[in-house]
This record gives C-alpha cells, structure tokens and sequence, in this order.
C-alpha cells in the first residue's frame, strides 16, 4: 500500500469516528427534511429555518388568484401552546398530517409532542384554557399509561369541550404530550424521531395504470388510432387500523427507545396513550434512526438503530385494542354506542425482538472483482485494492403495496465515497423472512431428531434479513418517502432532485435525460412521468434546503436557508419545450391529467396543484405553438380548445361518468355524486383558459349551483316535513315557529337564484328565436348559448326539471302548512315572516314556473328521441360524444342544430302564451353573471404571459373574488345572498367570511340567523362548511 493511499485511508478513518459520538446535540439524519408535511386536503404545515422562529408552525395552502394564476398563501401562525413562553420554546423537529388529513402530529427536539385538530372549533373559548384540551404532562415518556373510553385521564365528561365544523385553516390543540426535560435548544434523550399513522379501516381503491389499446377498423381517420382503458380495484388496507374507521392513531419511536401508540377513544376527538420499550440488551438505547412499517398479517414492524451497540433490530409491536373492537362492532348498528366503565377493557402495546443485523463497516476494501462476475480471475492477478467509506444514512420501512403482490421492504441505505470521488448513495433492499425458509424441510426434522425432540409448532419463529437487492445512486439522499398506495418510492436528494422508484421492478421513471419515443404511445400511463413531466430543478439549491412533494406527484414547496429561511416556494412539474405540441402527444397528456385527476377522486385528495399544473402545460404548449405557427393565431385558438375538450372528456372517461347514462331516477344519485362535482370544478377552472367564449365554465357553474340549491331545498323541505309530522299543528310551540322560520330564510337566496336563472333561461330563449327570425341583429345565437347546451343535454336538463319541480312542491306544503298553523291559531311571528318572505318573493315572479316545467318535460321527452335516432346510424359511444360535446365543450354540432332550432321553436309555441313577454324580457338578470350578458365574460382577459405559479413577493396582489356587484359587495356563493366586504376601522365590527381557494367565491362563515335560535338547528348549509359548492376547501377570513 502506498503512502498516498494510507493517507487517505487514514483520513476516511477520522471521519467516521466523527459519527460515533452519542453526545452530538444535532438532529438525527432520520429528521431531516421533516419540517414541511402536505395534507391531502391541500394545507402545508412548515417551520421556517430562520433560528428565531424555528419553534414556531406556520400553515399555508395554494390559492387560486384571479382565476388562472395561483400562489402559496401568506402563512399563518399554529397556536401550540406549551407549558413555555415561545421565545424559549424548543426547535421544531418533525411535522406529520394523519391519514385523514384533519389531525398534525408536532414534535420538537425535547420531545414534546402536540396534536392539532384541522376544520373545528371550540364552541366556548373558555374551554379551551390554557394548553388546549387534553395534556399528558411527562408521564408518557417511558412508562405505561392506559387508555380509556370517557376521555382524557383526570377529565370528566362535564368538563369535555364541544366542537364545531369550521374551515381546515383553524386549528385546535387537542392534546399534548409534554416531556419533563428543561427549557432550552439541546436536544433531549426522548426526542420523537419517527412517526406513522396507521392506516383507515376502510376499504381502498387503487387506479389501475391507464392502457393502451389499438381501434381496429378505425373509420374516423382525422380521429386518434388508439385510446386508452381505465379500470380500478379494491382491496382492504394493509396493516394496523385503529378499530373504528372514523378514528385514528400514530406510532411514534424516541431516542430513548419508547415505542408509543396514540389512539383516540370510541367518542370525541381527544387521544390517550400507552406505552413499551424498544430493547437493546441491557444497555441505554440510544436511537439514532428507526422506522415502522406493516407486514401482510397486518403487524406492526419496526426497524431501528442503536448508536451504543451500532446494532440494526427489528421488532414487532402487537396492540390488543381492547373494548374497542367491540364498540367499533356495536357502532354499526347504533352509532352512538357507548362502552359501559366496567367493560371498558383497557388497551395493551407489546414489543418483541425479530431479528438483529449489524451495520456494514465504515471502511472497507473495493476492487474489480467486487463486481465481477469472471470465475477464472485469480486472487493474484486483482488489481489494486481501493477503500471505500460508508455511512449509515437512514432505514426506511416501505409496506406491502396493493395491487400487486409485494412484501414488507426494509431499505437500509448508506452514504459512500471513495478516493476522489462524489458522494453516492447505495440502498440494500431487504425483506423479513423466517429462519426456516432458509433450510430445506428435510434438514429442519433431522435437526429436531438429533436433539432428541419434537418440533414446537408453538414456539416463536425466529426471523432473519434476506437481501432481495442493491441499487446505487449517486448524490445524496436526504430521505426515503413512499407514495400512492406505496406502489411509488420516493428518493429525495440533497439539491432537491426527486427519483421516482417503480416499486414493481425498482426503476427510477423520471430519470433525466432519458427521451420516451414519441413515436410509440406509452402501453401504460400511471402516473404524469410517464408523459415527459419532471420535478423542476431548484436553483441555487444547497445541502440544508428542505423540501416536500404534493400527493399528487404534481408539484414541491421548499426552503432555500441561504436566500429566504422563512419563505417557502412552489414549483409545480415541468416538460420540455419540445414535448407535447403534436395532436398525438396532447391526446397522451391529457390521459396522463384524467388519470391523475381520478386518483385523486378516488384517494379523496385535494387537486388544486394538478389543475394549476395543467393551467401550466396549456400555457406552455400556447407558446410553442405561437413560436410555430405565429401567422395562425386562430389555429391556435382550435387547438388549445380542442386540447381542453380533451382533457376534461378524458376525466370524466377516467372515473367512468358517463353522462349518457343516467335518467330521471338519478336525480338523487347526481345531486349527491362526489365524482360529478370534481369534474365540474375541473371544468370550471380549466374553460376560463378559452379564447373564443366561456361556454364551458359558465356550464360547470350553472350545474354546480343547480346542484347545491336543489340539495338545499330537499334538505330543508324535509327537514320541515319532518319537524310538522310528529306533532299536530294545535300542538305547535313558539320554538318549532323558530326552527322552522330559519329553515325558510335560509333558502330565500338559492329560491331567489333559481327563479331568476330561469328567468334568464327564458330571456336567452326569445332572443334566440328572435335571431333566428332577424339575423345578424342580435349578437347571441346558437353557437354562443348557454340555454341550448343546458336543455339539449340529459344531465342538466334533470336538474333543471328537478329544481322547478322541488320548488313546486315547497310552494304546495308550505300553503297548506301556512293553512293549517292559521286555522289553529298557531302561526307565530316568525314563521309569519318567513312565510311572507317567502310568498312574496315566488309570486313576484314573471315567470309561470308550471308551464316552463312541463316545456322542460315536453322537451325531455322530444330530445331523447331525436338524439337517439342520430346516434343509432352512428358508432357505439356516440350517443355519449354528442352529451360530452354538451356539457363538456357546450358545442352545438351541426347535427344538433336542426333540434336546437325546433327547441326554439316549441318555446316560442309554448310559452308565448303564458308569459308575460315583455316583464321577462327586461327583468334584470345580471347579477347571476353568467350567459351572453355575463358581466363576468364581458370584463375578463386571459393573460397569457403571467406566470401560473406566483412566487416572487411582487406577485401579492389581492384575490379577484367571483360575484363581485361593486368594490364592497359580493354574491355569497353558497346562500346566494349580498355581502358587504371592506376594510373597516377597528371600533367597527369585523366580519367573517370564507373564500373559496379554487373558484374565489365567498360565502359567510356563519349562517345569519334572524330569529335568534340559541341552538344549532342543523340548516342545509352545515353540509358545506368546510368546501364550497365546488368542492375544494374554504378558508377563513376576516374584514
């Protein structure tokens, strides 16, 4: 060995004994990167790294700016708590959202630990006191604390505070587990450093890949010679659940080897815990890095290091979970089921050892024959020997994917360098096996004769470490993440770099600079790298940034410690400017969105970074069309539209909504359909990026409002209808008057929204009968209506009928209800005034409602039938075309025209002789901003050049709300009633309110009872209080 080469070794030598010193005060590796989680919901809990404020939590989300550029908002403070003041607060360690994505574990260096329940609020703030709800003040920290059922230890049911339905950015400490040790920064022995929530025991459904298949016989040569199937499948989840689905709980490892399971009981929110040991002999154990994972029998597993012994183990944890499991089996039957105290089994936490391994030496020998695989080479004839230094990076426990048959992966990786050479990463790739699969059967009973004894079928198996594989990737990995039903593995570099791992085969599918041919469509799209996205570089990017991936594999947020400690930024991903511009290569991308939007339905996540990631990709092929075709502009305009259209009929395609399919016994499936409102939502956003009109938006919007007042007039009559049933009107008291009155005026706004869009519906219709009598005289026709695309299509045209219908029949009881309280002298005052409201407002109409109901009926029964005999003569599925091309695109096709032109016509018959023509014609209609009139549509421009994602500090200009009537009043989106928002002096009164963070539209944080009820009624809008008609998530604000 030369001298140069024992230098270096020695060299690699001191720098691994800079790793052996347990009194380091720094974080474990196992923490790095942690302080940023993103819930599925969309919220992004950070710590900033500015040493000021890192004890502190901030909350943040994407919000949607004036309809097609987005930004983080500015971050808002969590409230912890602690028993400190917040200056002398420990630093933030680890940041974790539940499986819910409603409850954030916290944990600092000290090893406190604090849950924060998202989207409630306490009822009476002076419940809450001074450290929230429940608190374990030190007494967790390496006993054993038993649960109950009632509530937190020491807390009587009398003294629980109540809880109400609030947006997902308020939050309420509901538990704390505080650690004894003093104030300060250092680190402490119990510092939390891994955390897993288990699992939901609900039923999960996994998408299968998008695939490709080939149209034989294709006799529509300008259409795409092949499309692409979607399919799903269910299956149970994998691992520990707590018993009770609508419950949840967490494991947590300490340094000091305590393993924890917080749990909340069979009622309420609060947590208890219980508590064992995570053994390395006899020793203090001293973890510097653990994980949990679960294996196919549903254990829980977990895999950690001892910096004493520098030993890896692996243990089980079995929870007997006591008397819940039996109340999780009596709350099906009676939800409200309560355990009686003296069957309250309390709930056991039991660890055992599986299996040790010891950590691979920090130096050790390299040459050619490591990875060579020529059995003649002899000793003698190696060339000279290498060192090579490694590290234990980090272990990582991946669970079982669903889908597909897989097993427990336990990832231990390790950081390695030789003589000048680049940091590299190599990750060893074990599963959990038991000793006895490694010997034959025979040698295992010849073994037990020898000994002279039977085999124990009930003796503890022993287990072992099997290396399935190695993979080797240069740089340095922060942490390992796992992702969409574990089927993804996550491989998060230093400098922000992200490797996907394809757990089928362990391939990395974002690997850069790899070209996919363009020629050959890919055969299966599971996720948008599969099209050409890519995570974006970050720039300026040093070792310390810290950073997060969305759950939809769509976009990162990140911190940048040298630029801006505290701000935190997004990037969504990102293609090559050479991609995606070819018919072919648009089509593949928007089946690469629809199936990404409907893993996202079916995961129940949050898809605001997705839809502004496609608002990206059609900005950005806009530009390289316009750098290709700069004399075409229109031809642009066809094909960005076309490429919208596509994307949105791909969605609904993706989730199996065929818009064909449904018929008048559907109403109630459609009016609560999760699926529908999604695709709305996407269809409203992404049609304010057309050109030529806004058809398409205003669609979305028209049903979406449809949906949510025709939801409220059924919830309310039957709400009333239920109330009047179980007494006799004589019977009928001064609070019922109440209850009910509220009930009435909370539906006076959507009454009022039906009735005039009607109305507006009726206008659209005359002046289309008109044009088509004059034309060239009326800007309106039939290529630009939004009353034809409604009526010709099924599914609108059942709202339409099921909201006349509904208001119909609300009229009819609440006349024959007014009647019967008259006649026994039992109509109070405020029912009398409801009444009247109502009355008022529904015969003010000039609108004959029955008569346009039956036309809409008429009609119904008409287009059907026409419809049916031009898709007869066609293919298969065209029937399903024409309705996409409806309410997807709100294109008359010239097959269409002749029955949109008899549609007129029959109105013009019909109503003309019962309607108040002219009371009609200039009723005022523009304050439901929608249609040709639209203030809305004739105000907006698209600013093609503005960035989709704003980061920089000039981007903070306010939210554009929609419904805006002048600078201080709004529509309130969801009781269609007028709002008035200003900045107002501090002596005024402050007024909440929501704002929606897809569609901007605003909406009263509570509803304005006018009766004075002192109790929760349960109105319509409680249904609503967290997401808006739209279905993404309010968030509270203040004026």
């Amino acid at each position: 060995m030369n001298g140069a080469t024992e230098w270096n070794s020695k060299e690699i030598r001191e720098k691994a004994m800079e790793n052996t010193n347990i009194q380091s005060i720094s974080k474990p590796r196992s923490l790095e990167g942690r302080t940023i989680s993103w819930s599925k919901n969309g919220f992004i809990a950070f710590s900033p790294l500015e040493s000021e404020l890192k004890n502190k939590v901030f909350l943040t989300y994407l919000e949607n700016v004036d309809g097609n550029s987005w930004r983080l908002a500015k971050p808002q403070e969590i409230k912890l708590r602690s028993s400190v003041d917040t200056q002398f607060r420990p630093e933030i360690s680890l940041l974790s959202w539940s499986n819910m994505s409603t409850d954030l574990a916290v944990s600092d260096i000290h090893g406190n630990l604090y849950i924060m329940l998202a989207g409630v609020g306490i009822v009476n703030p002076k419940d809450r006191g001074e450290n929230g709800y429940t608190t374990s003040n030190g007494t967790g920290n390496g006993g054993q604390t038993k649960g109950n059922s009632g509530g937190p230890q020491g807390t009587s049911a009398a003294h629980m505070p109540s809880y109400e339905l609030t947006s997902y950015n308020h939050m309420e400490m509901i538990y704390r587990d505080l650690s004894s040790q003093s104030t300060g920064q250092y680190v402490h022995s119990s510092q939390i450093i891994e955390i897993r929530w288990l699992n939901i025991a609900k039923p999960l459904i996994v998408k299968r890949p998008a695939t490709l298949k080939y149209i034989e016989n294709n006799q529509h040569k300008s259409a795409s010679p092949f499309v692409y199937t979607y399919s799903v499948s269910q299956h149970e989840q994998i691992g520990s659940c707590h018993p009770i689905p609508t419950k949840q709980a967490c494991v947590t490892v300490r340094q000091n080897g305590d393993l924890s399971l917080y749990y909340q009981g069979e009622h309420k929110v609060e947590y208890h815990k219980i508590s064992d040991r995570l053994s390395f002999g006899e020793k203090t154990a001293y973890i510097e890095m653990a994980s949990v994972g679960f294996s196919k029998n549903n254990e829980i597993i977990i895999t950690a290091h001892d910096k004493v012994t520098d030993k890896i183990r692996v243990f089980r944890a079995h929870i007997d979970w006591g008397y819940l499991v039996q109340s999780a089996k009596k709350q099906k039957i009676d939800p409200h089921y309560h355990t009686p105290e003296k069957e309250q089994v309390p709930l056991t936490l039991k660890v055992e050892v599986l299996c040790e391994s010891s950590v691979l030496p920090s130096i050790c020998s390299t040459s050619q024959n490591d990875t060579d695989t020529n059995d003649d080479i002899m000793a003698i004839d190696s060339p000279p020997t290498s060192h090579k230094f490694q590290k234990l990076s980090s272990i990582d426990l991946i669970s079982p994917s669903v889908g597909f048959d897989s097993e427990l992966d336990i990832l231990i990786t390790y950081e390695t360098w030789s003589d000048a050479t680049q940091l590299n990463t190599e990750i060893y790739r074990y599963n959990l096996v038991a000793s006895s699969d490694y010997i034959s059967s025979a040698f295992d009973n010849l073994g037990n004769k020898s000994a002279g004894k039977e085999k124990d079928t009930n003796a503890v198996q022993d287990f072992r470490l099997l290396l399935r594989d190695k993979m080797a990737r240069n740089g340095k990995i922060q942490r390992i993440e796992y992702t969409q039903a574990e089927h993804f593995l996550l491989l998060l570099y230093e400098k922000g770099k992200v490797d996907v791992i394809d757990r089928k085969d362990m391939t990395v599918i974002n690997e850069k600079g790899v070209s996919k041919s363009k020629e050959n469509p890919p055969p299966q799209i599971s996720s948008l790298f599969d099209i050409g996205f890519n995570f974006p570089d970050i720039e300026n990017a040093t070792d310390s940034l810290v950073y997060a991936i969305s759950p939809n594999l769509t976009s990162l947020v990140y911190i940048c410690p040298h630029l801006s400690p505290n701000d935190l930024k997004l990037k969504v991903l990102t293609k090559g400017s050479d991609q995606g511009i070819t018919p072919k290569e648009m089509f593949i991308t928007s089946v690469g969105f629809a199936f990404r939007h409907s893993h996202a339905c079916y995961t129940n996540t949050n898809e605001d970074d997705l839809i502004a990631l496609a608002q990206t990709e059609i900005k950005r092929v806009r530009s390289e069309l316009h750098k290709s075709t700069m004399s075409k502009p229109l031809n642009i305009d066809i094909i960005l539209k076309k490429f919208i259209e596509s994307i949105i009929c791909e969605t609904h395609k993706a989730v199996n909504f065929n818009l064909d399919s449904f018929g008048k016994d559907s109403i109630d499936k459609l009016l609560s359909s999760p699926p529908l409102q999604k695709l709305l939502s996407f269809q409203l956003i992404l049609g304010g990026l057309q050109t030529t009109n806004y058809i398409m938006s205003d669609i979305a919007w028209t049903i979406l409002n449809l949906r949510s007042a025709s939801f409220g007039i059924m919830f309310s009559l039957s709400s009333i209808y239920r109330q009047i049933s179980k007494k006799k009107p004589n019977e009928d008291t001064l609070q019922d008057s109440i209850t009910r009155g509220e009930y009435l005026i909370s539906l006076i706004g959507n009454v009022q929204w039906l009735l005039d869009f009607m109305i507006y519906l009726n206008q659209e219709l005359l002046h289309l009968s008109h044009s088509l009598q004059n034309p060239g005289q009326s800007s309106l026709s039939v290529s630009n209506s939004l009353v034809l695309p409604l009526i010709l299509s099924k599914v609108p045209r059942l709202f339409l009928i099921y909201a006349l219908n509904s208001i119909g029949k609300t009229n009819e009881i609440l006349k024959k209800l007014n009647k019967d309280l008259t006649e026994s002298n039992k109509n109070f005052s405020p029912m009398k005034q409801a009444l009247g409201r109502y009355f008022t407002l529904f015969n003010s109409t000039p609108l004959n409602l029955s008569f346009f109901e039956n036309f809409l009926k008429e009609a119904d029964t008409f287009i059907t039938k026409e419809l049916f005999q031009i898709a007869s003569s066609k293919d298969k599925g065209y029937q399903l075309k024409l309705e996409q091309k409806l309410v997807c695109e709100g294109e008359i096709i010239e097959e269409l025209i002749p029955v949109a032109k008899m549609v007129i016509a029959r109105h013009a018959r019909t109503m003309n002789r019962d309607i108040r023509i002219s009371d009609i014609y200039f009723y005022d209609t523009d304050w439901l901003q929608v249609g040709y009139n639209s203030l809305r549509n004739t105000e907006k421009t698209i600013e093609w050049e503005k960035e989709t994602i704003l980061n920089d500090k000039s981007a903070n200009e306010p939210v554009k709300p929609i419904l805006q009537l002048n600078k201080t009043e709004y529509i309130d989106a969801l009781r269609k009633i007028i709002i008035s928002i200003e900045q107002r002096s501090p002596s005024m009164k402050t007024v909440k309110y929501r704002r929606c963070l897809r569609c901007r539209a605003l909406s009263l944080t509570n509803d304005p009872l006018v009766f004075g009820v002192e109790r929760n009624i349960g109105l319509w809008t409680m249904v609503f209080q967290r997401s808006c008609i739209c279905g993404s998530s309010w968030v509270n604000c203040e004026a």
